[in-house]
């Protein structure tokens, strides 16, 4: 089992995490050691880790670092689908921590548990404004607690419930009953001021199917990766002719990000200086690092670079900025020697291999790099398209997205069916985009 791309604890085996979890708290040399073993124990899927962790969400200690390790151990449960860890689990739904309770709910929906009694028990907490309602809202539906549907409807229907737990309602009755009647609830929550509802809102969407939306969603200002996500999961479930737009089209667009067609939310800011705007693209707020490019893009490029070379290292810091910083680079309308260095520099930057693969700024590098050297570009494609040199997807079709365009312009001195000839991406939307390309030659 994978914990994920960010697994930046110091590493553990096998025997030093059952070690540890063996230990007193008050003989460990740190009290984030129960953590830590926890977390590492996600990766040997075994009996002897099961019955580890089942030991500790055993444990009625109050320690905060035993309840902070067994709300881990719970999810890690979850995660490994642990049917014999079902009762121990079910019994922390009435733990007075709220995160073991929301987490022992989505471990139970993990495992895919259909014990009424233990539904009964999570629908009952639904009235109690403690606990995180919209994830037990979502647990009960991928439980299929029909049981539960009546209390979900009545705060469905509540005037003054959240944004949040409304969708997380509505996806859930939709879920249980096959009836979805508040779509353009959903719709309107995309265009919500707080950039957290509009993430649940596409969550919301994805669990109930909703593939009406999928338009509205790819040009949401949130990250692309919540985006990205729901094309991956909402795409194989329907007939691609329900659509009204091509699937490739549909990934071209969320990749290439183009701040001019993210449908943005004017929170009426009034500043148009380089430098503020710049500043800008440090916000947690995606809709208001896309209001700020949009206005870039349109602004001096000189004081734009001067501002940029002001904040570099600023921007070399922060992994959020810099994706923005890219995306600047890529549609600044300015003659290529006037920000080739510097703009390779960044890509460069974004590239090297200290990064973890997954950063989202990995994808706009190579998209640069192919308007700035094309060189560059030639030189890596070939490192570009492989699934186990380079595991991100979301690079290898930045690199396909970079040959179609050779291909449209008759630039590429690449022979491009020998590169692609034979391979076989691991990736669904990658395999579609070479198909796509092979075809467009075999046209040409």
């Amino acid at each position: 089992m994978n914990p994920g791309p960010f697994d930046n604890l110091p590493p553990l085996t096998k025997s030093d995490a059952l070690r540890i979890l063996n230990t007193p708290v008050k003989e460990l040399a740190l009290s984030s050691d129960y953590y830590k073993a926890v977390f590492h124990l996600a990766k040997f899927q075994c009996p002897e880790s099961e019955e580890a962790l089942i030991n500790l969400v055993k444990s009625h200690s109050k320690e905060p670092e035993i309840l902070l390790a067994k709300r881990k151990a719970i999810e890690v449960l979850g995660r490994m689908k642990s049917k014999k860890a079902i009762p121990y689990i079910g019994k922390n739904l009435q733990s007075d921590d709220p995160y073991i309770v929301e987490n022992s709910a989505l471990a139970l929906q993990e495992i895919g548990c259909k014990n009424i009694k233990f539904q009964n028990i999570i629908g009952s907490l639904l009235d109690n404004p403690n606990h995180n309602r919209r994830a037990l809202i979502q647990s009960l539906a991928k439980m299929g607690a029909i049981t539960e549907l009546s209390k979900i409807q009545k705060i469905c229907c509540q005037e003054n419930v959240s944004p949040g737990i409304k969708g997380a309602s509505i996806a859930a009755i939709k879920i249980l009953t096959g009836e979805l009647h508040d779509r353009n609830i959903l719709r309107e929550y995309l265009d919500l001021d707080n950039q957290n509802n509009r993430q649940s809102a596409v969550q919301d969407i994805i669990d109930c199917n909703s593939y009406e939306l999928l338009g509205d969603v790819i040009n949401t200002p949130i990250s692309p990766f919540f985006r990205l996500r729901a094309l991956d999961l909402i795409w194989p479930k329907i007939e691609s002719k329900v659509l009204e737009f091509s699937i490739l089209d549909a990934i071209d667009f969320v990749l290439l990000d183009d701040p001019r067609k993210i449908r943005l939310i004017d929170k009426q800011t009034s500043f148009d200086d380089s430098k503020t705007l710049i500043n800008e693209l440090f916000s947690t707020d995606f809709n208001q690092c896309y209001l700020s490019l949009a206005k870039l893009i349109k602004t001096s490029p000189h004081d734009i670079l001067m501002s940029v070379k002001d904040n570099w290292d600023r921007f070399k810091k922060d992994y959020g900025a810099v994706y923005f910083l890219v995306i600047l680079f890529r549609y600044l309308n300015v003659p290529l020697q006037n920000i080739e260095k510097l703009g390779m520099k960044l890509v460069k930057h974004c590239l090297d291999d200290s990064w973890p693969p997954y950063m989202k700024f990995k994808s706009q590098a190579i998209l640069l790099s192919y308007k700035l050297d094309l060189s560059f570009f030639e030189n890596h494609i070939i490192t570009w398209l492989d699934d186990e040199l380079t595991p991100n997807w979301n690079c290898r079709y930045a690199a396909l997205l970079c040959l179609d365009n050779l291909i449209d312009n008759n630039q590429f001195a690449l022979n491009v069916e020998e590169i692609l000839a034979g391979k076989n991406d691991s990736n669904q939307f990658v395999r579609l985009k070479t198909t796509n390309i092979l075809s467009n030659l075999i046209a040409k």
